[in-house]
């Protein structure tokens, strides 16, 4: 229960790309499911079976397709290639932070480019104040390489 009120209370739809597919398979970012292990204080294992049943409950209330995974390994989808990071959403979504995109495009952060200068005191004056996710948000920042322009290709 504690994990269904939480993916509720960030706003995060198991049902929904890209955490489902159309198929009904799964497809929850690994970062997600280490965060919320953390943030619950629950095993990765425990975590992701947990989604997995709720994702699979959801669907199935939907009255859609809905196919289990068989485990940690198959439940998390391989983390995105920088390539495929095409928004800023897309950003969040890979370090398991998905609930700030509104928070950020809302105080002006809406696209890759802007990643790089996100700092500890735009982040709070965007209205961000979980210490830990601050930090995973700056560190990510730092790594976080734009990917290549098609032009280059």
């Amino acid at each position: 229960m504690l994990t269904e009120n939480k993916l509720q209370a960030e706003g995060i739809d198991l049902t929904e790309e890209p955490y489902s597919d159309k198929h009904g398979r799964c497809g929850i970012p690994e970062a997600l499911v280490q965060r919320y292990a953390e943030d619950l204080e629950q095993p990765e294992r425990d975590v992701a079976t947990n989604m997995d049943q709720i994702r699979v409950k959801l669907l199935r209330k939907q009255h859609r397709m809905a196919i289990p995974s068989g485990g940690l390994t198959e439940i998390c989808r391989k983390p995105l290639s920088p390539g495929c990071v095409a928004s800023m959403s897309d950003w969040l979504i890979s370090i398991g932070l998905p609930m700030y995109t509104s928070t950020l495009s809302d105080a002006g952060f809406s696209t890759l480019s802007q990643v790089p200068s996100l700092s500890h005191s735009c982040l709070q004056e965007a209205g961000i104040t979980e210490e830990r996710h601050i930090r995973k948000l700056i560190t990510a920042a730092r790594l976080f390489k734009l990917p290549p322009s098609p032009e280059a290709m």
